[in-house]
């Protein structure tokens, strides 16, 4: 019996939601940002400070631009100019950056370098000067660096991102402390707790070394 009432239920959602658009959708000449989940059903999120006029999505459907900003997911990308702006990655995790910053979704690879930023695979990505798990650097010597390969042991949640305030994140990794005198507003900070990774002489998990 539950059976059929959960088949039931889950009929009824996809009939009333089957033709609904998600992502970026544009109602009476006006863009949104458009989820839908069982929960709450469809939900419309007006963009903040968007310019109608110029908004433009991009080749990622996840990201769109205008005069004034970049956005991803419907949210404004911090630090991010659309002069210059480059998308970095074709999937859900969105890498990308512009003349000054790397970005990873919504906020800044910190002190990521844009001339040699690459992507290796989330949530790991590097430049000349370092590794990076979602936004945080990890501190890697040169030698680490250039030895890092991603191993990613547990397939199911290596994907899996962390989304945690700036303030929170301090508390759990006190020796990150630097980052809040970076000079630019850091509101969130994005790990990948359950990623992992080796050099030619430590292993780590997220953005930890593994003893």
């Amino acid at each position: 019996m539950k059976l059929v009432l959960a088949i039931i239920l889950i009929s009824i959602f996809l009939y009333f939601f089957k033709g609904s658009k998600t992502g970026y959708v544009k109602t009476n000449g006006d863009w949104s940002w458009v989820t839908i989940d069982e929960n709450n059903g469809k939900r419309i999120h007006l963009i903040e400070g968007i310019d109608q006029n110029s908004f433009t999505l991009l080749k990622n459907k996840c990201f769109a631009l205008d005069q004034n900003q970049v956005y991803f997911n419907g949210k404004k990308i911090q630090h991010a100019s659309p002069n210059g702006f480059v998308l970095l990655s074709d999937d859900e995790y969105g890498y990308s950056k512009d003349k000054q910053f790397v970005f990873f979704n919504n906020e800044v690879i910190i002190n990521a370098d844009p001339a040699t930023f690459e992507v290796i695979q989330f949530p790991y990505s590097k430049d000349k000067n370092d590794v990076y798990c979602g936004t945080v650097p990890m501190k890697l010597s040169s030698e680490e660096v250039l030895t890092y390969k991603v191993t990613n042991e547990d397939k199911l949640m290596a994907g899996m991102i962390s989304t945690t305030k700036l303030s929170h994140f301090l508390e759990l990794y006190p020796e990150y402390q630097w980052i809040a005198h970076q000079g630019i507003e850091i509101q969130n900070v994005i790990t990948g707790d359950w990623g992992t990774g080796t050099t030619f002489n430590k292993n780590f998990k997220g953005c930890k070394e593994v003893k």
